[in-house]
């Protein structure tokens, strides 16, 4: 897997919100450990001998706790067991996650993942959660192998360039509300 280090926000404060990052959600065809393959004429294939070491909901969720926290640009970000209050709620599902072998030639790696921030408000506030933003976000990466760590490798990839897009998009929309 590459780096999934990310850089400190250079505002001199975080915004003024708190983010809880809900449990990702996962597509039925990729919920498992096992490698997915899609194979010419529309086939597809689970490799049980190659599989990720934890499950891609948990990798997803962690590894998007950990960006949001490591770029500081919010005053807390928390997990959904968290007993903490928050001003959002961040959902993510993994639509697709495979090895695109279609092509013998020119193998890629796909990762779709869409995520929803929700405003939360409080029923002390009078309203319920109802105001959403939503983006998909799909990076399709060439490998350089059929070398299952350059599968790997290439996932991690765009997993981090996801996240990296995720980061930015967040500080914006949340951004622009207090400017509302």
């Amino acid at each position: 897997m590459p780096d999934l280090s990310f850089e400190k926000s250079k505002e001199p404060h975080p915004l003024p919100y708190r983010i809880k990052v809900r449990n990702s959600g996962v597509s039925a065809p990729f919920e498992g450990k096992s490698f997915v393959y899609r194979l010419p004429d529309d086939q597809w294939e689970k490799d049980f001998y190659n599989e990720w070491f934890a499950y891609p909901r948990d990798m997803i969720t962690d590894s998007c706790i950990s960006a949001l926290i490591q770029t500081g640009n919010f005053i807390s970000i928390t997990s959904e067991d968290s007993l903490m209050e928050a001003d959002y709620y961040l959902e993510g599902r993994l639509l697709e996650s495979y090895l695109d072998r279609r092509n013998s030639n020119h193998l890629q790696s796909v990762l779709k993942i869409r995520w929803m921030l929700i405003d939360y408000q409080s029923p002390r506030k009078g309203n319920s959660s109802e105001e959403n933003w939503a983006r998909t976000y799909e990076e399709i990466t060439s490998l350089q192998s059929n070398q299952v760590e350059d599968y790997v490798a290439s996932t991690g990839t765009g997993l981090k360039k996801i996240l990296h897009q995720l980061v930015m998009d967040l500080n914006q929309q949340i951004s622009s509300k207090l400017q509302q």
